[in-house]
């Protein structure tokens, strides 16, 4: 019983290299078929719609977290959020105050 038993472990260690090269056979042409250059149209044309749902997905995240921390805010800050993007996109366009505005304003002396 004995000799048995350690005949079946010698054959296993033997055989057991050859497993493993079995196995990174397989792993290298995985990494081969998926390493490819995108030369083909086709491939780029894959490529490029994965890299669109993916920018897409971002895109929708991001919004979705902007819409969950707008919602949270009370009305006098949604106000004043309003009141800061207009000013800003006017000031982005580099267009003046109104007169009435300017006069009027708090000044820092």
């Amino acid at each position: 019983m004995k000799t048995l038993f350690r005949k079946t472990i010698v054959l296993f260690v033997f055989l057991m290299p050859f497993a493993a090269l079995a196995q990174e056979a397989a792993i290298a042409k995985d990494k081969e078929k998926n390493t490819a250059p995108a030369s083909s149209r086709a491939q780029r044309k894959k490529a490029k719609q994965k890299w669109k749902e993916g920018r897409l997905a971002e895109r929708d995240q991001a919004k979705a977290v902007k819409d969950y921390h707008k919602h949270l805010q009370s009305k006098d800050t949604k106000k004043r959020m309003r009141q800061e993007k207009k000013r800003s996109e006017r000031l982005k366009t580099n267009k003046k105050e109104s007169s009435i505005v300017r006069w009027f304003k708090y000044k820092h002396h």
